[in-house]
């Protein structure tokens, strides 16, 4: 690797518009699918359940309660998510709607909010991969490698889940962490980007985990010039720990006694780790060999571990002990986000070719990075290895975590093309374009998509070759029923995100885990006989039920169940006590509400 030159290790410079121009082109290229938020739609279930959480909030709703209160279930509509990205969509909402109307200000908050995350982070990308002394055609093909990733679908217009602001707090948390002049304020930036990420989301964890343990790998290696450095992160880490905690939903209480948020036990290993880091940044005089703070570093790690593990064991227990089996078999096994690799492969084989692919590719292109390190910068390669490997390994137990595994292989891919580049580029001749373009390939999304190819599977679409999935969600056909006086909808799980954004009225369940009594209960309607729906309908207070053939989630409890009530709906035989609202029985990817008779 070539030598830090004075350009590399700051943002701007005299050579950086080709930097410029490839990030300006990719949120130029991403901002083109705008279209479709202004037409109404957004891209998930959880972006529109962001939105209606957003509405709450400005129509009311207390800050520290994020509950959904038009969730009918047995638990109440527990939610659990963070209040720190509604503050910025809520305030381009509230700026915007007295000039554009409700529907665009928020249209405009949706496209906004992710694109200004995708800059900010293209900015980090490219400050981490100076920080690792990749030159400007390394840099150029490292955004390039991410935006032809998976991980660039959570800063599509319209992506206004809490995805896309954890990968940017954890990218900017390790540039903070790379910094070359040791300072405070770096130390400062990744203790508030590590409290931030743990309190948007825990999916967070293992890199909060991995930047912190970054920081002692730091000092260890390079003792007293860190030590300042490491007790001010200390400090400042139990300090906006405690802030997070107390200033971000759902507040103090017995509620923060989870597991599947920022809880009291990520609150008592970040104060108490905090404390224990700072202590070791004041003793470093006396530490005065890698051996002992190695072992001082190991001890400190064992009881801070211990100290979560005290405070709430059931952290170690399995997340879905409680499920039922129905919907671990009906549901949870199909949440596309939380399958593992063997249950992705079984369905979706092209999808591990090219996403693993490349996983692998940045993996095989960071060890050769490590192995070709200079002494001077072996520490922070080992940083960025430990990221690929961590993430890597997420992605294994949960799909999910290509999010974050296909933006640090991307950061390694490029580190592999700007060495082969400029290696070209000194020397030219056959031999260099041959590796180059043999490396360009090996690190390239694009190369491990079209190797994909023949492993996909055909795709279900509806009659305008659209997936059901999309068309099932066609805001009109909520909007035809929104003035209706207020219902109780018996909706699919998938749909029910739907008729909350869209419609005033209320449902019985949703594709959230805290409330997996009331998926409990819809699945126990649609894979049950079609006999007794009728009666668990009514039941459960619904006095409506909204239908979409097709859809994937029905189609999966008919083939669980072929004598199932879902079964029976799929073959499109409507029973007598379900009348059609609007008077039209066509229900082939098209959402259709039904009055439930009495009897």
């Amino acid at each position: 690797m070539n030598s830090m030159t004075p350009d590399r290790g700051r943002l701007f410079g005299r050579h950086n518009w080709p930097i410029l121009i490839t990030g300006g082109l990719v949120v130029l290229l991403l901002a083109l699918r705008s279209g479709d938020i202004f037409a109404g739609t957004l891209p998930d279930n959880d972006d529109m359940m962001r939105m209606q959480q957003v509405r709450d909030l400005m129509a009311g709703q207390n800050w520290f309660n994020v509950d959904q209160s038009r969730f009918l279930t047995p638990e109440g509509g527990q939610m659990h998510w963070s209040r720190l990205p509604d503050l910025f969509l809520s305030a381009v909402i509230f700026v915007t709607r007295p000039f554009i109307g409700q529907a665009h200000a928020e249209s405009l908050a949706a496209v906004m909010w992710p694109l200004g995350l995708l800059t900010v982070l293209l900015a980090s990308l490219t400050l981490v991969m100076r920080r690792l002394n990749i030159g400007t055609a390394g840099q150029i093909a490292g955004l390039v490698f991410f935006s032809l990733s998976a991980a660039v679908y959570n800063f599509w217009p319209g992506r206004i889940d809490h995805h896309n602001l954890v990968v940017v707090l954890t990218v900017i948390g390790l540039a903070a962490t790379l910094s070359p002049r040791s300072s405070a304020r770096s130390a400062i930036i990744a203790a508030a980007c590590i409290t931030a990420m743990l309190s948007v989301a825990v999916e967070s964890l293992p890199y909060v985990g991995a930047l912190i343990l970054s920081f002692g790998l730091i000092w260890i290696v390079r003792g007293h010039r860190e030590s300042s450095r490491l007790a001010v992160f200390g400090i400042a880490l139990s300090g906006f720990a405690a802030l997070f905690y107390l200033l971000d939903a759902p507040g103090i209480g017995m509620r923060r006694a989870v597991c599947d948020a920022y809880g009291t036990s990520h609150l008592a290993g970040l104060v108490g780790g905090g404390v224990i880091l700072a202590a070791l940044g004041a003793l470093g005089g006396g530490l005065d060999n890698w051996l002992k703070r190695l072992i001082a570093g190991a001890v400190s790690g064992i009881v801070i571990l211990a100290l979560v593990v005290w405070v709430n064991p059931a952290c170690l227990g399995d997340p879905y002990a409680s499920v039922s089996e129905q919907v671990k078999l009906a549901w949870l096994s199909a949440v596309g986000e939380a399958r593992s690799l063997p249950t992705v492969w079984a369905s979706e084989p092209a999808r591990i070719v090219w996403q693993f692919g490349f996983i692998a590719a940045g993996l095989v292109a960071c060890a050769i990075m490590m192995a070709s390190a200079t002494e001077g910068r072996r520490v922070a390669c080992a940083i960025l290895g430990l990221m690929v490997v961590l993430s890597a390994l997420a992605t294994v137990w949960q799909i999910r975590g290509v999010t974050f595994s296909h933006v640090f292989a991307a950061i390694a891919g490029g580190w592999l093309f700007g060495v082969l580049f400029e290696r070209w580029w000194a020397q030219r001749g056959a031999g260099p374009v041959l590796m180059l373009a043999l490396g360009a390939l090996l690190v390239s999304p694009t190369s491990w998509r079209m190797l994909s190819t023949p492993f996909e599977k055909p795709s279900i679409t509806s009659a305008d070759g659209r997936g059901y999935g999309v068309t099932c969600r066609d805001p009109e056909a909520y909007i035809a029923i929104r003035d209706h006086e207020i219902m109780d909808i018996f909706t699919p799980i998938d749909l029910g995100t739907s008729v909350l954004l869209r419609t005033p009225h209320r449902i019985f369940a949703g594709p959230y885990h805290r409330n997996v009594q009331g998926i409990d209960l819809v699945t126990d309607v649609f894979m049950g006989s079609p006999d007794t729906a009728r009666a668990k309908i009514e039941a459960m207070g619904a006095d409506h039920v909204l239908y979409c053939r097709g859809l994937i989630e029905t189609v999966r409890y008919a083939k669980l169940r072929p004598e199932g009530f879902a079964a029976q709906l799929e073959a499109g035989q409507i029973p007598a006590w379900l009348t059609p609202v609007d008077a039209q029985t066509e229900t082939d990817g098209v959402a259709r509400l039904y009055k439930v008779a009495t009897e």
